[in-house]
């Protein structure tokens, strides 16, 4: 019986995944912190799949956006939302606001910067975002043709 209780606490406290829910609402964030305009956005880009994906072999960072999540969907019911996935867009924006600005060190606060960074870092590191930045992308495989070409110095 003690071993199976083991097994039961496990489940409650570091499951292996995230539940339906939870993932529709760190989706939700993340296309809050970064939609689609004149460029994909961050969902479009599969983002979310690589949260998700770092999230199912981090415990740490699971528990993080478990409770990240369940303060969204908290501060959504405040909105008149039944979870974060239910509020428009300016309520979302808001919400996402409000996590920004939350004391240094919260459980909020810390969800919401490092989800942000996250986030930005997969979607900068996809070749759809480039254009948006004027970014041409690598030099290589082409590299520098005129390599061999001596360079004019300026004095």
């Amino acid at each position: 019986m003690l071993a199976s209780s083991g097994y039961i606490l496990k489940d409650l406290f570091m499951p292996a995944r995230l539940n339906n829910g939870e993932r529709g609402t760190i989706g939700a964030f993340i296309e809050t912190l970064i939609p689609r305009d004149e460029t994909p956005g961050a969902l479009e880009l599969g983002v979310a799949e690589k949260i998700l994906d770092t999230a199912s072999e981090d415990t740490e960072y699971r528990r993080l956006i478990r409770k990240g999540c369940g303060w969204l969907d908290r501060k959504a019911v405040g909105w008149g939302g039944s979870g974060y996935l239910s509020l428009g867009e300016h309520e979302r924006e808001e919400v996402a606001g409000e996590s920004a600005v939350a004391p240094a060190g919260s459980i909020p606060r810390i969800f919401f910067e490092r989800v942000r960074s996250d986030a930005f870092f997969h979607y900068y590191a996809h070749p759809a975002s480039w254009p948006g930045l004027g970014y041409k992308g690598p030099p290589q495989p082409d590299g520098y043709p005129d390599y061999t070409s001596p360079q004019s110095v300026v004095h």
